[in-house]
């Protein structure tokens, strides 16, 4: 594939009115009465968020497009620093259109089960930043590795992590269903205000098979439900071995 940097810029910036707005960002920063307080490194990110924000507003859905790679094809630095470049520019000028929930989703079908974990490459550092946070709040952890960008977590922390991803409707449906099936001393939303139900699962406060968990989650939670179903499958078929 040709990287022509050139003809990319004519691509986002394609007329005078999106040229116009984007030198209108900039002159906000120099015309009122502000004029050289900039520093060079909050510049850059004001370019970079421009430039980005053009892209996804093109082809949010094709994550390749503003991968690091890509991207430091075309404007010629080091991946690494457009992984800061993007982190840096989500905390001071958050893209309105992006949603993690929905970005995850989109990957989740390139999940992986390999000794003990359940793995997931993840190339936007803001999303494995999100997604991260989510799992966390959760009461799961994540295990570092030397890929910055893979995403490797056990497979209750990644049971919570796909329930965080649904809306409130469809946490209520599971609830619903693994109450009928409930056997402990408490009600199982007593249970749930002290540990995530992935973890009651792992530790067997929940009596269910793994193969009724792997139902619980294809039936209840739609579009992403069947592929987290195949994957946790998979773990636990590996995990009896």
């Amino acid at each position: 594939m040709e990287y022509d940097a050139k003809q990319r810029y004519n691509e986002l910036f394609p007329d005078d009115a999106t040229k116009a707005k984007a030198f209108d960002e900039i002159a906000k920063q120099y015309y009122l009465c502000n004029f050289g307080t900039m520093q060079k490194a909050d510049i850059d990110v004001l370019l970079f968020s421009l430039y980005i924000d053009q892209i996804l507003a093109k082809t949010e859905q094709n994550m390749e497009t503003y991968n690091d790679y890509t991207l430091s094809k075309y404007l010629g630095i080091t991946q690494s620093r457009i992984s800061t470049l993007k982190v840096k520019k989500e905390l001071k000028y958050p893209y309105p259109g992006f949603d993690w929930r929905e970005s995850f989703k989109r990957v989740l079908d390139k999940a992986r089960y390999e000794n003990g974990k359940i793995k997931i490459y993840i190339s936007d550092k803001n999303l494995y930043l999100e997604i991260k946070n989510a799992i966390e709040c959760n009461g799961g952890y994540i295990d570092v590795s030397l890929n910055p960008h893979l995403l490797q977590i056990s497979p209750e922390y990644f049971i919570n992590l796909v329930l965080a991803i649904s809306d409130e409707t469809v946490k209520e449906t599971i609830i619903a269903k693994l109450n009928e099936k409930y056997q402990g001393t408490k009600t199982l939303e007593e249970e749930l205000e002290e540990k995530p139900i992935g973890e009651l699962i792992k530790n067997g406060v929940l009596n269910l098979t793994k193969d009724a968990i792997c139902d619980l989650i294809e039936s209840g939670i739609p579009v992403v439900g069947g592929i987290a179903s195949k994957v946790l499958k998979t773990a636990f078929e590996k995990m009896e071995k």
